[in-house]
């Protein structure tokens, strides 16, 4: 990121920025950008985009504040720069990029690295996607909620969840809110999360004492 902040590795290749706009999109900004005459020297219009003065004081402001993605141009919502720094800023600053930035997944870890119950706003490809959902639980268990079916099966995952919420407890397969590990670590982070347990668990006055 711009800021100098390093992510942790995602293991995957960075999705590639597109040089374009974003489609559909003809306010002031992008009618100047698509007449700069430097696109016929060979620079592309994000190039364009990103040496405009628009640009430099938009990006300096997600960079500090991350909703104020709210308020930029929209032309600059499909610059991954833009949006990845705005969701590393703050998190929940997801809810305001474009459909393929949700589905970005450099600028979704940033987001719920910061705030896990940004996963709500991913793409539903990515909310089945076990390393984000794992950064998402890990700093909100709440977070497990948002995540694919399948993964609030996966036992890791859960006690990530519970772990840091016990009551994320509710959110996690049948199988294993009857799971005495499981739920163990959800009670040692709250004593209430006890009442989602499965029903044979909640009759073993052993395992409850």
């Amino acid at each position: 990121l711009g800021s100098g902040v390093l992510l942790p590795p995602l293991g995957v290749d960075a999705m590639d920025i597109d040089d374009g706009l974003p489609p559909g999109v003809d306010g002031p900004l992008a009618r100047s950008v698509r007449a700069d005459p430097r696109l016929d020297e060979g620079l592309s219009a994000l190039e364009v985009l990103r040496r405009t003065d628009t640009w430099k004081s938009a990006f300096e402001l997600v960079k500090k504040d991350g909703l104020a993605l709210r308020d930029v141009p929209p032309e600059m919502l499909g610059d991954q720069e833009v949006v990845a720094e705005a969701c590393w800023a703050n998190g929940m600053a997801l809810q305001y990029a474009p459909p393929e930035m949700r589905a970005d997944l450099e600028v979704v870890t940033c987001a719920v690295t910061k705030a896990g119950a940004a996963l709500v706003w991913a793409s539903k490809e990515l909310r089945a996607d076990r390393g984000v959902v794992l950064r998402a639980v890990e700093e909100n268990g709440g977070a497990l909620e948002y995540a694919a079916e399948a993964l609030r099966g996966d036992r890791e995952i859960v006690l990530a969840a519970v772990g840091q919420r016990g009551m994320a407890l509710r959110y996690a397969s049948e199988e294993l809110r009857d799971d005495r590990e499981v739920v163990k670590a959800a009670a040692r982070s709250s004593r209430q999360s006890l009442k989602y347990a499965s029903v044979r668990l909640k009759r073993d006055e052993i395992f409850l004492r």
